[in-house]
């Protein structure tokens, strides 16, 4: 009471004032409280992570080595009893113990991805409710736990109803949009290819990584025909994805559909069709992307080289000599010469002839394209089509072309 009394005097104080000062005395009272509460709600906050941070410190080994012991258990354990042996062995779960036991299994997932194939996984999953905490968490959180909800569902692999999801779909918030569609294409039973029909996916080259690991991880054995996107889609941010996609998974059936695409408008989309061609090794376009080479804008133009690189047919050094003489870019000069010296033995003798003669910057393209510590664009997206030809696809962005 003496504290709402001194306040009261204050107050009354204050009003013997004259008014200049009344309203310069309001305002440093109600900045001081502003400030007093300010603090101390940064003080809970603190307090309240710093607890949760000791939660998880003491919790995580436990519950990690739990959720492994079970995982390797011989027998097939029943569910009910899962949550009986966890309260017994590490304490009751709620919101706070949740959040580490679900980190723990995520850890354990990204280590071995197999571990969703184990004969008791789902049935620890199901007898420590994990599925069902975080869906009542898409329902009743704000945004960022929405969206770390989201990723949490796709990486343990589990499937939710569709009712729980797609309402976030369609959400006005952009980020919370493009992570829901993106989980769906990994947790939804029903169709989870849906939203490639939707034009409204504007996808950067990080939502494009992430689509691709949704596939690889989820459907690298029941992959859609990609062509029938590619001959509709009006959205160029998906359509490139979808043509990369072709590309990294080598669906020979979406060729016909990346040929069309040489002959489009849009540059940048015509340049993905080209260099997807060329790492998929599609002979037949050679001779067409040659005849039309004097005709394209620099980045298309590049593709071509890099797509003539990568099919190696043995058939275009000379059309790679040709182009070279007649580069006025040295980027693009650079990337022609590198081709030669890479493209066969001839290639090589080539370059080693014209170092010769070449001075100032082009003859240090020469010495820069023979020099093997320097990295370069075109060696990294070679060595993605050999590992791609040679053993089975693992995931590797750099197959991509993303310039991030």
């Amino acid at each position: 009471m003496s504290f709402f009394y001194a306040i009261e005097q204050y107050l009354e104080l204050i009003s013997s004032y004259p008014f200049v000062l009344q309203v310069a005395l309001y305002f440093i009272f109600f900045n001081s409280i502003t400030a007093i509460v300010f603090v101390a709600s940064i003080y809970l906050i603190r307090g309240n992570k710093d607890k949760e941070e000791r939660i998880e410190e003491e919790l995580y080994p436990k519950q990690k080595s739990f959720l492994l012991q079970n995982l390797a258990a011989h027998d097939i354990i029943i569910s009910e009893n899962v949550l009986a042996e966890y309260i017994e062995q590490i304490g009751k779960l709620n919101n706070k113990t949740y959040l580490p036991l679900i980190t723990a299994l995520e850890d354990i997932v990204k280590h071995n991805r197999d571990v969703t194939e184990n004969k008791n996984y789902s049935n620890i999953v199901k007898g420590l409710k994990i599925e069902e905490y975080l869906i009542k968490k898409l329902d009743f959180s704000n945004t960022r736990v929405r969206l770390r909800t989201f990723q949490s569902l796709s990486i343990l692999d589990l499937t939710v109803p569709d009712s729980s999801i797609l309402p976030h779909t369609y959400s006005k918030n952009a980020f919370l949009r493009k992570e829901s569609r993106t989980s769906y294409l990994a947790i939804s039973n029903h169709d989870p290819f849906k939203f490639f029909d939707q034009q409204d996916n504007n996808l950067n080259h990080w939502d494009q990584i992430n689509l691709l690991e949704q596939l690889e991880a989820h459907h690298k054995h029941n992959l859609p025909n990609f062509s029938k996107w590619i001959q509709y889609s009006k959205n160029n941010s998906q359509l490139s994805f979808i043509i990369k996609a072709v590309c990294y998974f080598n669906q020979k059936i979406s060729i016909p559909a990346l040929i069309s695409l040489i002959d489009t408008e849009d540059h940048d989309i015509r340049k993905e069709a080209i260099i997807a061609l060329g790492e998929m090794r599609v002979g037949e376009v050679e001779e067409k992307i040659k005849s039309m080479y004097h005709h394209q804008p620099v980045i298309c133009q590049n593709a071509i080289i890099e797509a003539i690189s990568a099919i190696s047919s043995g058939e275009s050094l000379s059309f790679l000599k040709g182009v070279y003489a007649g580069a006025n870019n040295l980027d693009t000069k650079k990337l022609i010469a590198e081709v030669i010296y890479k493209y066969n033995v001839d290639g090589q003798l080539h370059i080693d002839k014209l170092q010769q003669f070449e001075v100032g910057f082009n003859k240090l393209i020469l010495e820069h394209i023979k020099n093997p510590l320097i990295p370069s664009r075109l060696r990294s997206a070679k060595k993605s089509i050999m590992n791609g030809v040679e053993s089975e696809h693992k995931f590797n962005t750099n197959h991509l072309n993303f310039s991030v």
